[in-house]
């Protein structure tokens, strides 16, 4: 199983998200609950992540949408 956002496949618990249920990661599944999984979100421990283009925190995904 891997996460349909940030393509991990470690995480404590799977979560409901657009593509149904248990298709995205813990970190990524509290993110869209809540209306905040972005594309340039990802947990930093995903192996999609690339720290110019991503960011675990919602502020600095802002700031990125800003420029």
């Amino acid at each position: 199983r891997k996460c349909s956002h940030c393509q991990t496949q470690k995480t404590p618990q799977w979560r409901a998200g657009p593509l149904g249920p248990k298709t995205l990661c813990n970190a990524c599944g509290v993110r869209f609950k809540s209306g905040r999984l972005l594309p340039e979100y990802r947990p930093a421990g995903s192996p999609s992540f690339v720290s110019d283009k991503h960011s675990n925190s919602h502020r600095k995904v802002l700031e990125m949408r800003r420029q």
